[in-house]
């Protein structure tokens, strides 16, 4: 598909740019303040996770908007501890529950961030000093990524994870979708230099897990978006995703950490090529309730 190669692009646009112009970011020495500002999450069983999450933006927000899709673990009782507002959907797409977590915000401005995020005090701090500046309309924030214990080398590349809410949409869906700044506001945003911290897996088993729901919302994806696609294609895509890894995003520098995680996005592609082949085979046989099926029972949603 279209936007498996549009990702890649646009790494590597990214990768060989001049992000941060000044090298600094930007320090703050006034008080902690609240600003006007609905951090945007949205949960399926996060409990381990959420609470470094909270703790990285409750002080210096007004309101933590929550979307949970019926988590059992105790993920709602701490959100709600940290006075979020939480709301109960079914999940379609990532960019779906995103987009709903948005519309639920009583703020124009939003911070969205998954679960397994915090924000540092570096980019607080330059969140502070910079927010409010007249005619900027959305920041753009990198995301560092943990792996097993380790920061690595391996980054997302800058996206308006803080801007208005009224001038972002998602470009695609399921698990590639990507926020973006309508086009007449492009010439209206600012990149910070402090990244998001993204802790991505502590164990091996963490991303084994995530990599079969994310199998089986790509082979969604295909079905849904242009009725599947042939090996071949499935192949290249998982060869251009596994060199992305590890060159464009420095994977390679990873050792081990690198490697493994270019190998599981490698195979998540073949194995959506053989997920395809199920849902046919589930549509035939639950032409009506196949869909449902195979969100609960394969994403895991």
């Amino acid at each position: 598909m279209s936007y498996t190669y549009d990702h890649l692009v646009e790494h590597v646009k990214t990768a060989f740019s001049d992000r941060h112009s000044s090298g600094e970011s930007a320090s703050y020495d006034g008080p902690l303040e609240s600003l006007p500002i609905s951090v945007c999450l949205t949960t399926k069983n996060n409990v381990e996770t959420i609470d470094a999450c909270l703790e990285s933006v409750h002080a210096w927000t007004d309101e933590i908007v929550v979307v949970d899709s019926n988590s059992q673990d105790g993920t709602v009782e701490r959100c709600e501890a940290y006075g979020a507002n939480v709301y109960q959907h079914e999940f379609e797409s990532f960019a779906q529950i995103k987009t709903q977590a948005m519309e639920h915000a009583e703020n124009d401005w939003v911070f969205i961030l998954d679960a397994d995020e915090k924000v540092p005090e570096t980019l607080r701090d330059e969140i502070l000093s910079t927010f409010g500046t007249p005619g900027i309309v959305a920041f753009l924030i990198e995301k560092q990524e943990y792996m097993m214990g380790a920061r690595t080398n391996q980054y997302h590349y800058k996206r308006p994870y803080l801007a208005r809410k009224d001038v972002l949409y998602f470009q695609n869906e399921y698990i590639w979708e990507r926020l973006s700044v309508e086009e007449a506001y492009e010439d209206r945003t600012e990149t910070l230099s402090s990244r998001i911290d993204h802790y991505r897996f502590d164990r091996a088993s963490e991303i084994e897990s995530k990599m079969m729901q994310y199998s089986a919302l790509e082979a969604l994806q295909a079905v849904e978006g242009d009725g599947g696609e042939s090996f071949l294609s499935f192949l290249v895509r998982g060869i251009a995703v596994a060199g992305d890894r590890l060159v464009i995003s420095r994977g390679l520098l990873d050792g081990y950490r690198g490697f493994y995680v270019a190998f599981l996005e490698f195979y998540q592609m073949i194995a959506a090529y053989v997920k395809v082949r199920d849902i046919y085979r589930l549509q035939r046989r639950y032409p009506d309730r196949w869909r449902e099926i195979w969100i609960r029972e394969e994403c895991r949603r």
